[in-house]
């Protein structure tokens, strides 16, 4: 999605009943919905029947199939709890009668306690740093077929900076720290902050567990997909704004990979956490 507004317009969904709501799809250049729209419009689904008072603090995905661009997704929502400080809902998405995805996402009531988060990792300044779109364009260490599949990710609502760029070679030990933000201010809600969020780290989660292979076997062609998402939000925080996504990637096996990642805000503050699991192998059509 291009622009903030257009992000703004794919995550409406128009209701069918109190429960059940239907959404629209962004026509990705890989020709399959993109994992975040729909994790995002989940979110968006659930929110529609929780009282404001509440804002998410978790959630868990999981993509059971892919998703066909042409045809609209229908959400269905299950109210599994609203308790004294949490409410709890289940979102189903469906295309044609199969269910391509499941979310369940829990909601609490403002509430102060105990307060602590790792520390802020780099001393880097966005401003500083080039696009992850400039970086792959003149980067000659990745191979032209992966480049290509890299750079159809945009054009995107957001601005991707990595601190390190395509030719230094990042091991699984490693961090790699991406700063974003909108490429355009707008004036957002806090849910919508998370509906945001939710959307954009699908982005390159994934990408880090393979980053380190770049400049070996991963010249040969690789199908690469979401299996499973989990989110907890801590802290506000503002899209608007440069927060940093550190992330990397402890294990790699069986042809799967996983992907965590700390989000922080421009003042050190983690406002988010993520952990991600994809498939990762061989492309059995090339």
């Amino acid at each position: 999605m291009q622009t903030p507004e257009g992000l703004t317009d794919l995550l409406k969904l128009k209701q069918i009943d109190a429960f059940n709501y239907e959404g629209q799809n962004y026509h990705t250049v890989w020709k399959r919905v993109y994992g975040g729209q729909v994790l995002a419009q989940s979110l968006h689904a659930a929110y529609k029947t929780i009282s404001e008072d509440r804002t998410v603090h978790s959630l868990h995905g999981y993509f059971i199939l892919s998703g066909d661009l042409e045809i609209p997704i229908t959400y269905s929502v299950e109210n599994l709890r609203d308790g004294g400080s949490f409410s709890t809902r289940r979102v189903t998405a469906y295309q044609n009668e199969k269910a391509i995805f499941v979310l369940s996402a829990s909601f609490q009531i403002a509430q102060k306690g105990l307060e602590q988060h790792n520390d802020f990792p780099t001393q880097a300044n966005p401003e500083d740093l080039i696009s992850d779109t400039d970086l792959l364009k003149n980067t000659s260490t990745v191979s032209d077929r992966v480049k290509l599949h890299l750079l159809a990710r945009n054009p995107f609502a957001f601005e991707f900076r990595p601190e390190k760029d395509y030719s230094y070679r990042i091991s699984p030990q490693e961090n790699r720290n991406v700063w974003f933000k909108l490429k355009e201010s707008v004036s957002l809600s806090q849910q919508q902050q998370h509906e945001f969020l939710a959307y954009v780290v699908d982005y390159d989660l994934l990408i880090m567990s393979i980053i380190s292979h770049f400049q070996e076997e991963f010249d040969q062609p690789l199908q690469v997909a979401s299996l499973d998402h989990a989110m907890w939000f801590h802290r506000p925080f503002d899209v608007n704004q440069w927060l940093l996504f550190s992330m990397h990637s402890p294990n790699a096996s069986g042809a799967r990979c996983l992907g965590q990642g700390s989000i922080f805000d421009r003042q050190g503050n983690l406002v988010a956490s993520v952990v991600q699991e994809g498939l990762a192998r061989p492309n059995q059509s090339e």
